[in-house]
């Protein structure tokens, strides 16, 4: 950030600027806001959200890979891998890290599939897409990661820690995701 920028550490998220960084100022709210410095328009978009299906099988049958989260929100929820995009990053990038990061579990962006796009109550638009199944023996041991305890076989649709990872589990056993 450069001198003439006006921020400081521990200003309140959306009260400056992104583009100048000075402050909106007292009595601007809402969205879209318009900078009184430099005239920029900011809009409040909500992050978009990437989610991993990764279906495997073994001798009891099909299951999906999922997490227990050990950071908020829903810690110590189980859920599907996955988290926001980074910016400038294509959705099936983001799945394919997310499934590494929270699961060790390696995947190529090129064989994600959307299965479904679905809004959160507070805004936020979660891609869920699928790959391949593969074989469960050929996965990594489940380890701790900086996000979770490791992951675990999910074999039937259960609530899960997100609203929409439950309705993503259920259409995904129900065959509606194939």
């Amino acid at each position: 950030m450069s001198e003439t920028q006006h921020s400081t550490p521990n200003s309140t998220p959306g009260s400056h600027c992104s583009s100048c960084g000075a402050p909106y100022g007292e009595g601007v709210s809402g969205w879209p806001r318009t900078c009184p410095a430099c005239h920029t328009v900011a809009y409040r978009n909500p992050l978009p959200v990437a989610v991993a299906l990764q279906p495997v099988y073994d001798t009891q049958g099909t299951a999906l890979v999922v997490i227990t989260r050990t950071i908020a929100p829903a810690r110590g929820g189980v859920a599907l891998p996955g988290g926001y995009i980074n910016d400038r990053e294509d959705w099936r990038q983001a799945l394919v890290r997310e499934l590494k990061e929270e699961t060790g579990i390696d995947a190529a962006s090129r064989d994600v599939r959307l299965a479904d796009a679905l809004s959160s109550p507070d805004g936020h638009l979660l891609l869920f897409g699928t790959l391949p199944e593969r074989p469960a023996d050929g996965l990594p041991l489940s380890a701790a990661t900086d996000e979770t305890e490791g992951w675990q076989l999910l074999r039937r649709p259960e609530e899960l820690a997100f609203p929409l990872h439950t309705l993503a589990v259920r259409a995904w056993f129900e065959g509606r995701y194939l």
